[in-house]
């Protein structure tokens, strides 16, 4: 689907994703609903795997502001390498797991407004692209990030994310408010430079609204 038509479903659809936000209950389909469940919970972003790498990258490069695209440098590993862990979480959905992630930052502590901090994850499971934009679309509602706001951010990963699956491992280095890149089993992809994205981005686990507050908790180090 394209970018334009996605866009516009998703300014229309933002009402409705505020009320099913405050009343989601499984009344039907176990299945489906359980599956919708997992992609709203287990959000990151999805990796340029297999097949889909070179014709995903070609689309991502015209929907996210990019300074550069080349390889991580000699700088970008070493800055990644000397980073110590603050913490770490395990998402699970009943008996299922969805993924392992952690939180590294230059001193081992969590800070606000301290840079670089980096976000791992590794999948358990396999999920849909289309889910995975959803449930990052219903997680930047749910910790109030305002609706015309949020179509501007989704612009940025629309395009980028192919299906995410079992074992792939995804970055996001912070490196400002408003500059961060994606690793995809350490490969570096283009750096992401869109005011408020990358604050926007880590804020679904780290803000105090965030829907997984002990899984917060953890990352941050709190239960250290």
């Amino acid at each position: 689907m394209k970018l334009s038509s996605r866009t516009a479903m998703l300014t229309s659809s933002i009402t409705t994703k505020k009320r099913w936000l405050a009343s989601f209950n499984i009344k039907h389909d176990t299945k489906n609903s359980l599956r919708t469940i997992a992609a709203t919970l287990c959000l990151t972003l999805s990796p340029f795997s297999s097949a889909a790498v070179t014709a995903d990258f070609e689309a991502a490069t015209t929907a996210i502001t990019v300074q550069e695209s080349m390889p991580a440098t000699k700088q970008d590993t070493n800055e990644s390498s000397v980073l110590k862990m603050v913490g770490q979480a395990d998402m699970d959905l009943l008996w299922f797991s969805i993924y392992s992630a952690k939180l590294m930052s230059v001193d081992g502590e969590y800070q606000q407004d301290q840079f670089p901090l980096k976000l791992e994850i590794e999948y358990h499971r396999d999920i849909d692209a289309e889910d995975l934009i959803e449930a990052t679309v219903d997680q930047w509602l749910h910790i109030g990030i305002d609706s015309e706001e949020i179509v501007r951010l989704q612009q940025q990963i629309e395009q980028a994310w192919p299906d995410v699956k079992e074992g792939d491992r995804l970055s996001f280095m912070m490196h400002s408010q408003d500059k961060g890149q994606f690793y995809f089993n350490e490969q570096a992809l283009p750096i992401i430079q869109e005011p408020g994205f990358a604050a926007a981005f880590l804020d679904i686990w780290l803000s105090e609204q965030t829907s997984r507050p002990e899984l917060r908790l953890q990352l941050i180090g709190a239960n250290k």
